[in-house]
C-alpha cells in the first residue's frame, strides 16, 4: 500500500524538499519514489531499537491469548504531526506536495 501525499499550497518553499525518483521494477514497470536520504540523515536516531523477532516469539511462551496486528493494511494510518508534514515535502512538475501519514514503502 502506498502512503498517499496530498497537495499542500501552504508549503511554498519548505526547508526540506526531497527529489523524485523512478526506478524501473523486474517487471518492467516504473514505480515512483522520493529520496528522503538527506532527511533520514538529519534525523535523530532511535535509542530504543525493536527487540529481534525470536525473542518477541520466546516471550509468548505461558500466554493464552495472543494478538496479531496487521501491519500491511496498518501503514498510512499513522498520522504525522503537523509540523513535521513539510519535513516530507517533495517536488513534481504538478506541484510541491507533502505526506500526512509516515510514509511506508
Amino acid at each position: 500500500m502506498v502512503s498517499e501525499p496530498i497537495p499542500d499550497p501552504g508549503v511554498g518553499y519548505p526547508e526540506w524538499l526531497a527529489n523524485v525518483v523512478l526506478v524501473l521494477k523486474k517487471d518492467g514497470k516504473v514505480r515512483v519514489c522520493v529520496d528522503f536520504r538527506d532527511l533520514n540523515k538529519a534525523s535523530p536516531k532511535d535509542d530504543f531499537p525493536l527487540p529481534h523477532i525470536d525473542m518477541l516469539v520466546d516471550s509468548t511462551v505461558g500466554h493464552s491469548m495472543l494478538s496479531f496486528m496487521d501491519g500491511f493494511s496498518g501503514y498510512s494510518q499513522i498520522l504525522m504531526a503537523p509540523e513535521d508534514m513539510e519535513k516530507t515535502s517533495f517536488i513534481t512538475e504538478w506541484g510541491t506536495y507533502c505526506y500526512r501519514v509516515m510514509p511506508f514503502d
